[in-house]
């Protein structure tokens, strides 16, 4: 698992969540969706998912036009105002990106719908905790 900060905005950040093993990765509140698709280029990786942490302009603002320019992506969130949602999801949702799981956290500290993304590599050698793991939010 590898993730690549990408600064947004004057004091943002979008990550670029990418699974080594499959080449799948995800995009963490894609507000500016040029520097998205650069960095998925620039890693020579396939985007197949958006997890949006809430509806917030400066974090679900670029959702829309990134489904426009990247045909066929599914979009995760907590909350119906999310831009291009066809995946709402709630407190334990789990969804995969390549091999790599994802917890949803239900977070509704900031705003309502927040969700924290927990993800882990799953290693079949160890059975207690995960060997990678990484919980993605946005602020």
């Amino acid at each position: 698992m590898k993730v690549e900060l990408l600064p947004a905005l004057t004091d943002n950040y979008m990550y670029l969540l990418i699974d080594e093993e499959t080449k799948e990765a995800a995009i963490v509140d894609p507000v500016q969706p040029q520097k998205v698709l650069d960095a998925v280029k620039k890693h020579g990786v396939k985007l197949t998912t958006v997890l949006t942490t809430h509806h917030h302009w400066d974090h679900a603002g670029g959702n829309e036009k990134l489904v426009k320019m990247e045909t066929g992506l599914r979009v995760y969130g907590g909350d119906s105002r999310v831009g291009a949602l066809t995946q709402k999801v709630s407190h334990l949702t789990t969804l995969k990106v390549g091999s790599l799981n994802v917890k949803c956290l239900c977070t509704p500290c900031h705003t309502s719908g927040h969700i924290c993304y927990y993800v882990t590599k799953p290693n079949s050698s160890e059975k207690r905790v995960p060997k990678y793991a990484c919980v993605l939010w946005g602020k």
